[in-house]
């Protein structure tokens, strides 16, 4: 795949199309709840051993949320409060470091200046830290803890 070229592709023309075979979409709960909760769960629950009951925390009908497909896989998912707040960013594993959840954040945060909405942010797993900086995210606050996993609250400059 070339990542690069597709991803520049997909930015400059602002195209929900990532490559020939998958593409990113903004949809709602109620139309695409089985295929957002498939990625979730394989990321959250099965990779992460995040409980089930965490996971589904029951704000989803009240979110946008965003899901990329390949072909009719579902493979990655995000969802953004109407306050701004982007949460359960998620990519399957075997699709990471193919700059997918780099195409679905700019989408979200696309959508969010869309609806003007002033303060972007999310609350970041240490881990992912570094993903979040390279999108324009910078550090607010102390580290704290969601899920029994250490967080930092990240805002968009």
């Amino acid at each position: 795949m070339k990542t690069i070229s597709v991803l520049l592709r997909f930015l400059q023309k602002k195209s929900k199309v990532y490559s020939d075979s998958i593409k990113i979409q903004t949809t709602s709960w109620s139309q695409s709840s089985k295929e957002i909760s498939e990625v979730r769960h394989k990321v959250f629950v099965l990779e992460q051993s995040i409980p089930s009951e965490i996971e589904m925390d029951g704000k989803d009908s009240d979110c946008i949320h965003f899901l990329a497909l390949e072909k009719s896989k579902p493979i990655g998912a995000a969802r953004l409060q109407k306050y701004g707040k982007i949460e359960r960013v998620s990519v399957l594993r075997e699709y990471r470091t193919k700059g997918i959840g780099t195409a679905i954040m700019k989408m979200v945060i696309e959508k969010a200046r869309d609806l003007d909405i002033e303060k972007i942010y999310l609350h970041s797993q240490m881990d992912s830290k570094n993903f979040y900086q390279q999108l324009g995210f910078v550090q607010h606050g102390k580290t704290f803890f969601e899920a029994d996993k250490p967080h930092i609250e990240m805002i968009l400059k």
